[in-house]
């Protein structure tokens, strides 16, 4: 049979049990999302392999993980072996088929299985042998009490994976932050799910931390350019040309208090020159302004800008789960 490669389909629906629900209501992207994909590997027909994923899509929706991710590397495949094949002695002949799926769930970063369930053996038949496939895929039973056990211990375990391995994601978007990646350090960060609370709460401070080193750095380059173009022309078109790179400091960059004295600076200047006042004042938030707020704001816009995965991004070939 061919060997197909299924493209990854990503969901949203609501998450109403388990731990799921420790967060209260919530967006898609705080809850846990298992991607539907068909591995290269398994041995399901390339023409039935959008029924399977179908299937699969049915029962991830019906058991509360079907919600939009930013990574979507914790996966649901299946596999479907065959365990007899016949041709009919009607007319027309008639092709019949049993076969045994199972279904999996895994890491597709680390090839790590995290639950399996071998359902029931399931039948069909049909004028060929992909209708005769596809006939016996609509055997699985989305509300299989088996199926609901199967996604309950993947997602404790996603969920455990998380809770485990926040310390090594934070030192990894401390590393691309100390090589200058800092939007890639955040992007990591928030794919982290809320509904991993302890987890989230400390991927989302470190983040803070990262975002504030990035417009830091950002802010001390663009007040030293600014100050370049303002002592190398100390004029109208000079001060104008300075004050475009001071408009893009952040309001909470370290810069700020630079970028405001030399922003005054300038003004002095340019009245004593050609007697014209220079009126520029740096983006700034209100005093009343809950600062820490904005802060987690502004991280937010570029982690979530960031953080989207291709759907590419991790080989779905094969991990020799069967």
């Amino acid at each position: 049979m061919k060997k197909f490669i299924a493209s990854i389909i990503l969901m949203s629906a609501c998450i109403f049990a388990g731990a799921q629900n420790d967060e209260g209501q919530m967006d898609d992207r705080g809850r846990i999302a298992l991607t539907p994909v068909i591995l290269q590997e398994s041995s399901i027909p390339a023409p039935a392999a959008n029924v399977v994923l179908n299937k699969l899509t049915q029962i991830v929706t019906k058991n509360g993980l079907g919600a939009d991710s930013f990574d979507p590397r914790f996966i649901i495949t299946a596999n479907m072996v065959e365990i007899s094949h016949e041709s009919t002695a009607t007319a027309p002949v008639m092709q019949a088929l049993v076969l045994s799926p199972t279904l999996y769930i895994g890491d597709a970063a680390t090839g790590t299985l995290y639950a399996s369930c071998a359902l029931n053996q399931i039948k069909g038949a049909g004028t060929n042998e992909t209708k005769a496939y596809m006939q016996a895929v609509k055997g699985i039973r989305v509300d299989d009490p088996a199926v609901q056990r199967f996604i309950e211990t993947g997602k404790t375990r996603i969920i455990e994976w998380y809770n485990s391995q926040i310390d090594f994601l934070i030192s990894e978007a401390n590393s691309l932050a100390g090589q200058g990646k800092y939007d890639e350090g955040i992007a990591l960060l928030f794919t982290v799910p809320s509904v991993c609370k302890a987890a989230f709460d400390k991927a989302m401070r470190a983040a803070e931390q990262i975002f504030q080193q990035k417009i830091d750095v950002e802010g001390a380059s663009l007040l030293n350019t600014a100050t370049h173009v303002w002592n190398a022309n100390q004029s109208w078109d000079g001060a104008n040309e300075a004050a475009g790179y001071l408009s893009r400091i952040h309001p909470l960059s370290s810069a700020v208090a630079g970028g405001m004295a030399l922003s005054k600076s300038i003004a002095t200047r340019i009245k004593e020159l050609d007697k014209r006042e220079w009126d520029f004042k740096m983006r700034q938030f209100e005093a009343e302004t809950n600062l820490e707020g904005k802060r987690i704001e502004a991280t937010a816009e570029v982690g979530k800008a960031m953080a989207k995965r291709p759907v590419n991004y991790y080989n779905m070939n094969s991990f020799g789960w069967w």
